[in-house]
């Protein structure tokens, strides 16, 4: 993808745009067609009834033809349990604010968003406006910057809330709902497909150790229309289930959005809510995957391997001892494959893991030791 999906951070008011407008956050697009039929009737020599027959609603018809059940009660079923955010790095700051959307996982008053729509500040004004109208102000219980993903606090429960479902198991194919506020159309709904599963999507980010780029991975793509607002809502699957939280679209593209999958964040929840954060590994390597199947790699002697390109300072690899030019071929005994690559076995471990990487230097098998160290601290978090 040449241009990186940027996560989308917000409008301030509602507006109606007269044109398709490029937006530096979320985008998307949605639409629909009405079809319809006429009757007719061929002209041949037979009597011409005096009253036609009364034609059949077209409803009606579509049913009779297979159309798709409605979800309107599926919809009025989940509304009431996502919820409109605003923010502002401080109360009544004239500075960075934010809205987006969010939904209640437990009855508690737990909500899942977007870490992207919550400021990192000493004292955040965070509120939620609810499907009956009212507001409520919200605690920042923690925010995943590297996951993208935030949980707060409102008080007066019990609420309505979302089942998280697994996200591992959806199809390409499968049908899903966004739900979320778009431009501040509030609660609004957006139907399509999963339209791709485990995708990669770039995110540069300024640390305090320089720039890097670990992407989102194993991210759901969707076609269901995504806009600014729509961050931090649920996209959910026909059984009412949540699989992913809206994040980003690809702006140079129509229909290409994107969600981060919900069984990682399950995951590492208990964390989140415990810590504030969640610890993610660092490795510290910039790589390239060699990849037989690819004809640049087609006559390379390792069946699956990391070429090691530059290693920074003050990292995992740079302990263990890797050198640019080296070659990894298995971590922690595992050897690496198209199913089992560097970043999925690093991002398996938890920071203060032991790591061991086989290597391959100047036709000579190493195996080097270290310690998984932490990811650098996000300069311009959200």
């Amino acid at each position: 993808m040449d241009a990186s999906p940027t996560p989308a951070r917000t409008n301030r008011r509602p507006r109606l745009l007269a044109a398709a407008v490029a937006l530096s956050l979320l985008l998307g697009a949605g639409g629909g067609a009405l079809t319809g039929f006429i009757a007719g009737r061929a002209s041949s020599g037979a009597p011409v009834p005096a009253l036609a027959p009364t034609p059949a609603p077209i409803a009606a018809v579509a049913a009779a033809a297979g159309a798709p059940p409605s979800y309107a009660d599926l919809v009025e079923r989940l509304l009431p349990a996502v919820v409109t955010i605003e923010s502002r790095a401080a109360p009544f700051a004239e500075g960075r604010s934010g809205a987006g959307t969010g939904f209640f996982y437990n009855a508690d008053g737990r909500i899942l968003t977007s870490a992207h729509i919550v400021p990192e500040s000493a004292d955040p004004q965070v509120r939620v406006e609810l499907l009956d109208g009212r507001r409520l102000d919200a605690t920042v219980v923690g925010r995943d910057v590297w996951g993208d993903v935030a949980v707060l606090e409102v008080d007066g429960g019990p609420f309505p809330f979302l089942e998280l479902g697994r996200s591992d198991e959806v199809r390409v194919g499968e049908p899903v709902f966004a739900i979320g506020s778009p431009s501040n159309f509030r609660h609004s709904v957006s139907f399509g497909v999963v339209s791709g599963m485990d995708r990669s999507v770039p995110r540069p980010m300024r640390t305090n150790i320089g720039q890097l780029n670990i992407p989102f991975r194993g991210v759901i793509q969707t076609d269901a229309a995504i806009n600014p607002g729509n961050s931090g809502g649920p996209l959910v699957t026909t059984d009412g289930r949540v699989v992913g939280i809206s994040m980003a679209v690809d702006s140079s593209a129509n229909s290409i959005g994107f969600a981060v999958a919900i069984t990682p964040v399950a995951q590492r929840l208990a964390e989140l809510e415990s810590t504030g954060a969640v610890a993610r590994g660092f490795l510290g390597i910039r790589y390239t995957v060699i990849d037989p199947n690819r004809e640049m790699f087609a006559d390379s002697p390792f069946p699956f391997a990391a070429a090691v390109g530059q290693v920074v300072a003050d990292s995992t690899a740079r302990a263990a001892g890797l050198r640019g030019g080296d070659v990894i071929l298995a971590v922690n005994g595992q050897t690496l494959t198209r199913g089992f690559t560097l970043s999925e076995a690093v991002d398996a471990l938890r920071v203060g893991d032991p790591i061991t990487f086989r290597v391959s230097r100047a036709n000579e098998t190493l195996d080097l030791t270290s310690t998984l160290q932490a990811r650098p601290e996000p300069a311009n978090p959200g």
